[in-house]
């Protein structure tokens, strides 16, 4: 069974159809007309969140100074690495990103991180997908996830809802990076994964998930070390590497 077209999709596609780039006005106009669509009371709504929020909507004024939208093309970014010792926590947050948009997801990070943190000589947010501005986080379910280090989301008819979390922590943060996580409700049934550099954050964050508040959402929580998702990363590259030269095509990324 195929799954059902999301709302990012229903917009490029309409976008596509009007030549690119419209005004809110006809693009909402467009999907009126589209049996796809799902009903609902709140669809022209939904059409100003999705716009905001999804980076491939770029905001212009029309020819006709109306509030519009261009469909721009997200260069599916080569698998980037960097040098651990410019900016440990960067790498480590810039490689999910990456991962995360490579197994489909989109991918989110908080708003400090996305300036100040580096892969490679550039900002991590270059490897995002959703928005993160005032306006956009405002179409983000529930503000307390909002300061996750990183978020690999999904899309139903209400809105974005993340599948897997992420805090990159050393030993003096691992028991925040949990109590971020754990402002996640347990209602998305998401997976919470601390990542540390080493041995040590492991036995942390297998000494506190035997106390509270943790000890009851233990099932919830994974650990990781650096050089695990650096592993992980590396399979990501092999295989892109490969599925490159065997010019496939990965399933739902319009490539």
């Amino acid at each position: 069974m195929s799954n059902p077209v999301t709302w990012k999709q229903l917009v490029a596609d309409a976008l596509r159809e009007l030549g690119g780039e419209a005004s809110l006005k006809d693009i909402t106009a467009k999907l009126a007309e589209n049996p796809q669509r799902p009903e609902t009371s709140t669809w022209q709504a939904t059409i100003r969140r999705v716009v905001r929020q999804y980076k491939i909507f770029e905001p212009i004024t029309t020819s006709q100074g109306l509030a519009g939208y261009r469909l721009v093309k997200l260069e599916t970014p080569e698998l980037k690495t960097g040098k651990k010792e410019d900016d440990p926590h960067g790498e480590q947050q810039g490689m999910l990103l990456q991962l995360g948009v490579f197994c489909g997801y989109e991918t989110f990070t908080n708003s400090t991180d996305k300036t100040i943190r580096h892969l490679g000589g550039e900002p991590i947010s270059k490897f995002a997908t959703v928005r993160n501005d005032t306006e956009a986080l405002a179409a983000l379910p529930l503000a307390k996830m909002r300061q996750t280090d990183v978020m690999w989301m999904t899309e139903d008819s209400e809105g974005l809802y993340p599948r897997y979390a992420f805090e990159i922590e050393e030993s003096t943060r691992v028991k925040s990076g949990l109590l971020r996580l754990l402002r996640i409700p347990d209602r998305y049934n998401v997976g919470l994964y601390i990542v540390g550099p080493g041995e040590e954050e492991a036995v942390l964050f297998r000494r506190y998930l035997n106390e509270s508040p943790f000890r009851q959402h233990a099932r919830r929580f994974h650990f990781h070390t650096y050089d695990e998702v650096r592993q992980f990363f590396g399979g990501g590259l092999a295989f892109d590497t490969q599925r490159k030269y065997w010019a496939i095509s990965l399933a739902g990324r319009g490539e």
